[in-house]
């Protein structure tokens, strides 16, 4: 019998937590629930220029100041805040674009009209707003306040009344009837009649009033909601009085950032504003060397390296053209050094005999000596000596080996003593200031009206690119492309694989936003984040096109006017 009393008391203790809706079942520890969980008191305000945050924290007012279109903090502003009838005071800086104002008004209760008058350099805006301080109050004085607001209830008095009464009435109505007292027999005494079970009468009355009770208390309007339970349009345009000032994702998806976390992020925005540009199309390219500036030095016959007088040069080492890069020994076979060696030593014979024939003619005097023979023999050592030092370097002189051009040695393939053969490439010269990119076209596409492109490395980086021209036959059954690089940098190195973003055709209209304010959503599709309040982010789903230079065009999906997030955009997406 105790058993349903106790399962009764226990639902009427509970039977206001009960129905506090979905989301809002605090558990038993709701009255020492952490301060981050409560509500904070905060409001906003927008105006032409500015917006403004504020928020009650340790007792003071801390006021978010920034610029309505970028975002980005307001510093060295002034702030005169005036509450209802409180006299002006003015906010301290504390941080950039952040400012503290102690006023007595802030630690007390009820709801607050504020008037922001804000100067920022040649800007001045007034600005206003709605403080409500009600949730100043702790969580024991809520859940105290909650209780006695059940209790103060004229509906729950009034079913207690009248389920005191039903019961004390069913509990007279079902009490047990006895028979009348009957004379004893045989001198036996006289059967009393029993008596009444007034315990147990009064227990099945309580029983049906604690259960009148119960329902009285569920079907009364502070135990359906409660004070502060009560999410109608202005819980969902004050996000903050739901989980605390925290980053969070809401219900509907949009995203709660406190500025705290969009100082920290570095949140920037920009207006959104349509433009017609030209499309891009996305290639693939490789960097080479600009054909005008690259060398090669190559051995003209076999032979063996060796060191010249500064040594051998190096790769990254920058030369001048007609530079010693090395030098080469000519290396011949056995036969053909005997070979070499005897016409060398019959060319010194003959150049000998001839030298002896023209001292003779000359000391011989000229009436007798014809002119004729003495040119002969001339000509003659002239030629000797001529072949003579044709053979010299055969046997025995370095070929030196120079650079053909201006520039850094890309590739050494040499080493001292290294035995090299004719025609190989020992060193290759390129200048990092001159640099093309070779990009594979679609075939049977006319590149001529190219208007602008860029060279988009894996990183991101990009670098602007002139169209050269494309070869008129096919590679591959691909169309080669020739871009010279503007602005050459040292992160393009002669081999790198490049993105070519080609500007071409008719314009297209969109809006031209940075590739960082372009993120993936949960589903896969590209998407930016809006900016639709002070600390409110809204996603929203795009098409783009490539344009290059690390922008992007939005052609469907985002309005004009907007405020795109176009810094921060990917921490944003992050918030869970």
């Amino acid at each position: 019998m105790h058993r349903p009393f106790i399962l009764l008391f226990l639902l009427a203790a509970f039977a206001s937590s009960a129905w506090a809706g979905v989301g809002h079942d605090h558990g038993a520890g709701h009255g020492a629930a952490p301060t981050s969980a409560l509500a904070v008191p905060r409001m906003e305000s927008i105006g032409a220029e500015l917006e403004l945050v504020a928020v009650v924290k340790d007792q003071k007012l801390i006021i978010y100041l920034d610029k309505a279109d970028t975002n980005e903090p307001v510093v060295n502003a002034t702030i005169e805040v005036s509450a209802d009838d409180a006299p002006p005071l003015v906010a301290e800086p504390v941080g950039a674009g952040t400012y503290s104002l102690n006023a007595k008004w802030i630690n007390g209760t009820g709801t607050k009209a504020l008037t922001f008058v804000v100067s920022s350099g040649d800007t001045v805006e007034l600005l206003n707003g709605t403080l409500d301080l009600t949730v100043n109050v702790g969580a024991d004085e809520h859940g105290a306040a909650q209780s006695s607001s059940l209790s103060a209830s004229p509906t729950f008095w009034f079913f207690a009344f009248l389920a005191s009464v039903l019961g004390f009435l069913l509990a007279f109505a079902f009490r047990p009837v006895g028979p009348p007292a009957e004379r004893a027999e045989d001198g036996e005494a006289p059967r009393r009649r029993p008596k009444l079970d007034v315990v147990g009468g009064k227990k099945g009355a309580a029983h049906v009033a604690l259960l009148i009770v119960v329902f009285a208390s569920m079907a009364s309007p502070a135990a359906a909601g409660g004070a502060g339970h009560d999410h109608g349009p202005q819980g969902h345009d004050e996000p903050a009085a739901a989980g605390g000032y925290v980053p969070r994702k809401l219900p509907e998806g949009d995203v709660f950032l406190p500025k705290p976390s969009q100082r920290l992020l570095m949140v920037r925005t920009d207006v959104a504003a349509a433009t017609k540009v030209q499309a891009g199309e996305e290639l693939i390219g490789t960097v080479i060397a600009d054909p005008a500036s690259e060398g090669r030095v190559q051995a003209p016959m076999d032979g063996e390296i060796e060191l010249a007088g500064a040594g051998v040069a190096f790769v990254g080492e920058e030369v001048k053209a007609g530079d010693l890069l090395a030098l080469l020994v000519p290396a011949m076979p056995v036969y053909e050094r005997g070979y070499l060696e005897q016409l060398t030593a019959e060319v010194d014979g003959k150049l000998r005999i001839a030298e002896q024939r023209l001292r003779r003619l000359q000391g011989v005097s000229s009436g007798f000596v014809a002119e004729r023979d003495i040119e002969d023999t001339l000509a003659e050592l002239v030629a000797l000596r001529e072949r003579k030092r044709v053979l010299e370097p055969k046997s025995g002189q370095k070929i030196a080996l120079k650079a053909p051009v201006d520039g850094i040695i890309s590739v050494a393939n040499v080493r001292a003593g290294q035995v090299v053969n004719g025609r190989d490439t020992l060193f290759e010269i390129v200048d990092p200031k001159r640099l093309w990119i070779e990009a594979i076209g679609i075939a049977g596409q006319d590149y001529g009206d190219v208007a602008e492109a860029y060279a988009v490395l894996g990183d991101g980086q990009s670098f602007p690119i002139q169209y050269v021209g494309s070869a008129p036959s096919l590679r591959h059954q691909a169309r080669p492309l020739f871009f010279k690089v503007v602005a050459p940098d040292a992160a393009l190195a002669i081999g790198t694989r490049v993105q070519v973003i080609v500007q071409k055709g008719s314009p297209v209209e969109g809006v031209v936003l940075p590739e960082s304010a372009v993120v993936r959503g949960a589903n896969g599709l590209a998407q930016v984040w809006v900016k639709v309040g002070p600390e409110r982010f809204k996603p929203k789903t795009v098409r783009t096109e490539p344009l290059g230079g690390a922008k992007i065009l939005v052609t469907a999906g985002l309005g004009t006017g907007s405020r795109v997030v176009i810094s921060g955009a990917e921490f944003i997406n992050q918030v869970r």
